[in-house]
């Protein structure tokens, strides 16, 4: 794998931001320019890399953090991702990762006073969109 940067995702960055639920795995957001494949994982490490080379939604998130100098994606970042994976979890019927995403995407609004997504809106359905703006507008203060 070719990348420049990696940028911490998922549960373990949102542990990392003060979170307290736990997970098993780490993520990261990378762009690999010789691989256009989306997802793969290290089973050794229990690592899964997200590509922004082979995903578009994931390309633009990419572009949102090229000033990130951090170990871990911004919040605003995290909710983009957290948003985009309660969804694809719930189309795929994993539904206790939807809940997992669920509980990651009320941290990230409670915790940083994020009050709604700008990048995985092109990526998802308008019904997709009302289902993670009722999360989003549950805990908002």
């Amino acid at each position: 794998m070719k990348t420049t940067k990696q940028l911490m995702i998922g549960g373990t960055a949102l542990n990392k931001l003060g979170s307290s639920r736990i997970t098993k795995d780490i993520d990261y957001l990378v762009f690999d320019s010789e691989n256009k494949t989306a997802f793969s994982h290290d089973k050794e490490k229990n690592i899964d890399y997200c590509n922004a080379n082979g995903n578009k939604f994931f390309a633009e998130v990419w572009k949102m953090e090229k000033n990130n100098v951090g170990e871990i994606a911004s919040p605003q970042a995290l909710l983009e991702l957290k948003a985009y994976a309660f969804v694809q979890h719930c189309k795929n019927f994993f539904f206790q990762k939807a809940d997992d995403c669920e509980f990651d995407i009320k941290y990230l609004v409670r915790q940083f006073n994020l009050t709604g997504v700008k990048i995985v809106n092109k990526f998802i359905t308008a019904g997709e969109l009302s289902e993670v703006e009722k999360i989003i507008n549950s805990v908002k203060k």
